[in-house]
């Protein structure tokens, strides 16, 4: 009888210890989920907002340039740089945030973070005062 007690007290030991085992795993599985969760939302956030901004920079730009080319080419905004130098600078501008936006885009785990409303690549002439010649 006496072997029996020591036999199932053994069990005990075990399941107790195993249980032990198990309870700190899922804890700390758990915390490791909840810290990374955490750091994916806020670069997700991040991710969310560049391409807004992006895009949003590319429809100021194409505003400047019908801005620039609304302006005579007499008028003293010109003093310093000719109207055919600032049109070239805009579009140049708008150019290089249209290249880095789709680069942006093309990589797969910025592109998962994008608003639905933005377009998945963009491109110069669908901003309407790109190839406006005035």
């Amino acid at each position: 009888m006496g072997s029996c007690d020591s036999m199932d007290e053994v069990r005990f030991a075990k399941r107790s210890v195993l249980w032990v085992i198990l309870v700190l795993f899922a804890v700390s599985v758990g915390g490791w989920f909840l810290t990374r969760a955490g750091s994916i939302a806020d670069t997700a956030v991040v991710r969310y907002e560049e391409f807004q901004e992006i895009y949003n920079t590319c429809r100021k730009i194409d505003t400047d340039l019908a801005t620039v080319r609304a302006v005579p080419e007499d008028d003293r905004m010109f003093a310093a740089f000719s109207k055919a130098a600032m049109v070239a600078q805009k579009k140049q501008q708008l150019s290089r945030w249209v290249e880095e936006y789709n680069a942006k885009s093309r990589m797969w785990n910025r592109a998962l973070w994008k608003s639905d409303a933005l377009p998945y690549q963009l491109n110069v002439n669908q901003f309407a005062n790109f190839g406006e010649v005035k």
